[in-house]
């Protein structure tokens, strides 16, 4: 068959292509809108990996390519419907702000209770509070933390005689379980919901202030840094590909949500069973794009003890000593 008539029947089979595709998506808002009237989940459970299976055998030669050209119009699906669900959330400008300081970690790369650890004359937990203690907003400083260190957190935090109301929450057995019990308390003029990890110590007010502001633009955002290394995406012991370094950022706390969009984003990932490590992937799972706020390489989470040292380090930097 001749050149011109194969690229003919491609240009043909194109239009096609994108008439189906329309179609998917419009049957796709449908669904996305008839689950915002009955509450019932948007997608079958396994329907995904039914389809992919079937692409997988039916492609003869062809079934990679198939199986990935599946994978990315199911993504768009589902990045179109979860706009539409999300899409009736009010964002208020103004309102209170609660921050939450998950405390459940169990230190166990340390050896020791790393909250507790007098960090140049302060604990660890009491550099975190006083970071958000004093800013404009705050109302109410939230911790959920396991029974075993609830006596002594609580006792360190009450020593320091913080002005803002502080609370303390059960600790859950997942972080997304201990932000969802702690939201219980958040309080009735709350708007924003501000996490910061109980183990970064070092994060400084001005980046808090700008997280808070970004959040405003998109309902969420995250404080991150770029990159430093190249990264290797691997399997199998093999590398896959190698992704542009120019878009990849390291996520840090905190991380602001919109108080309405948390409620709608918490329920859509229990209907869905999904346990997510980073509080806005939880937006990011209903279509809302959080806003990157740019950190500081300093804010870094107390894991091990190196870090400690690290830590001291950039202190007794910022103390002119």
């Amino acid at each position: 068959m001749a050149l011109d008539e194969l690229r003919k029947q491609i240009d043909e089979l194109d239009v096609e292509l994108q008439r189906l595709f329309e179609r998917r998506m419009a049957l796709c808002d449908e669904v996305a809108l008839e689950k915002k009237s009955t509450n019932a989940s948007v997608l079958q459970s396994g329907r995904e990996e039914d389809i992919l299976k079937r692409a997988a055998e039916r492609s003869e030669g062809f079934a990679d390519s198939s199986v990935e050209f599946f994978k990315d119009i199911m993504a768009i699906s589902r990045g179109r419907q979860n706009k539409l669900l999300a899409s009736d959330i009010t964002l208020h400008q103004g309102g209170e702000v609660n921050v939450i300081i998950p405390c459940g970690g169990a230190s166990s790369r340390m050896g020791f209770d790393k909250l507790l650890y007098e960090l140049e004359g302060k604990t660890v937990i009491s550099r975190v509070i006083r970071a958000f203690a004093y800013i404009d907003k705050v109302s109410r400083i939230i911790i959920p933390v396991c029974k075993e260190q609830r006596e002594s957190i609580e006792k360190a935090v009450k020593s320091e005689n913080f002005t803002v109301e502080i609370v303390f929450a059960e600790g859950g057995k997942t972080r997304q379980q201990s932000v969802k019990n702690a939201a219980k308390l958040l309080s009735d003029k709350c708007e924003w919901i501000c996490i910061h990890d109980g183990a970064r110590p070092l994060i400084g007010r001005e980046v808090i202030k700008r997280c808070l502001e970004d959040a405003k633009e998109t309902g969420a955002a995250v404080v991150c840094v770029p990159v430093k290394d190249t990264i290797k995406e691997a399997k199998d012991g093999l590398c896959i590909c190698t992704p542009d370094r120019t878009v990849l950022f390291a996520a840090q706390t905190p991380q602001v949500i919109a108080k309405a969009i948390y409620e709608r984003a918490i329920e859509r990932a229990e209907q869905l069973g999904a346990e997510y490590t980073d509080d806005v992937s939880l937006c990011e799972a209903i279509g809302i794009r959080p806003k990157i706020t740019l950190g500081d390489y300093a804010n870094i989470k107390l894991t091990t003890p190196e870090d400690i040292e690290i830590a001291k380090q950039y202190i007794k930097g910022r103390c002119g000593k």
